[in-house]
């Protein structure tokens, strides 16, 4: 259900944006942004099927839902207001000391907020630390997310084992994604952070279901500052580049020049 509404939606979604949400990708062309509408549009499908084939019952899946709801409309503000003039985190605070409020820190309210919800609090402390994965993997994949496909075959690779592990939310998730891979690699759009976001959005909550709490889910958190931390301080198409082996990865599907 996940991958025919991506696919159907796709499409039309596309060129919707193009006249009202458009931004400059990484070469300077002009194509439309904040697909991840497709996407949230697409999980959202695939969860209520698994809810109405009894699947997945209707409470966790309301609440999954606002998490990922939260997390899309959070990064369409900064695809929609941001101006690009501080990046990473370190530049949205540092813009905050200096007096000015930017999108992203509004949006790292919006998540860090919606991702306390988002916890079971009843797991007592480790909330905390399923907290802080979910704020965590959003950010990490918005660092990945600047060339075509790149996020998304990452989302893919990580999403697909823990599918085979029985998690249904990573399995709508890689029918969702799939169904926007192809636009995505041939730059017709961008995922915008409305898409970024929210791909790690479905990645840091399916981990959290799947992880065991305690000592699994603390490593875990520590495995995802460490990402972020490398993506603050240095730059991740600066170590792809310098990899063979990942720099095969990254092109493929890409057209060339792309």
């Amino acid at each position: 259900m996940a991958l025919a509404a991506a696919l159907v939606l796709a499409g039309p979604t596309a060129a919707m944006l193009s006249r009202g949400l458009a931004a400059k990708n990484y070469r300077g062309e002009l194509i439309p942004t904040g697909m991840g509408l497709v996407f949230l549009m697409a999980v959202l499908a695939g969860l209520g099927a698994l809810v109405l084939l009894g699947r997945l019952d209707r409470e966790p899946a309301l609440a999954i839902a606002f998490w990922l709801t939260m997390v899309c409309l959070a990064g369409l503000v900064d695809d929609a207001a941001g101006d690009g003039s501080s990046r990473g985190l370190r530049g949205h605070f540092a813009a905050l000391l200096g007096g000015r409020l930017t999108t992203g820190i509004a949006k790292i309210i919006l998540i860090g907020g919606g991702a306390l919800v988002a916890v079971d609090w009843n797991s007592g402390w480790r909330a905390l630390v399923q907290a802080a994965i979910l704020a965590l993997a959003v950010n990490l994949l918005n660092q990945l997310d600047l060339r075509p496909g790149r996020a998304l075959k990452f989302f893919l690779c990580i999403a697909a084992v823990v599918a085979l592990r029985g998690n249904a939310l990573a399995a709508v998730g890689c029918g969702a994604a799939a169904g926007l891979l192809k636009g995505d690699l041939e730059a017709r759009y961008m995922l915008g952070d409305a898409g970024a976001n929210l791909l790690g959005a479905v990645l840091g909550l399916a981990a959290v279901q799947t992880v065991s709490p305690g000592a699994g889910q603390a490593l875990l958190m520590l495995a995802l500052a460490a990402g972020n931390a490398l993506g603050e301080f240095s730059s991740y198409s600066r170590l792809i580049a310098a990899s063979p082996i990942l720099q095969w990865f990254d092109k493929i599907g890409r057209q060339a020049g792309k």
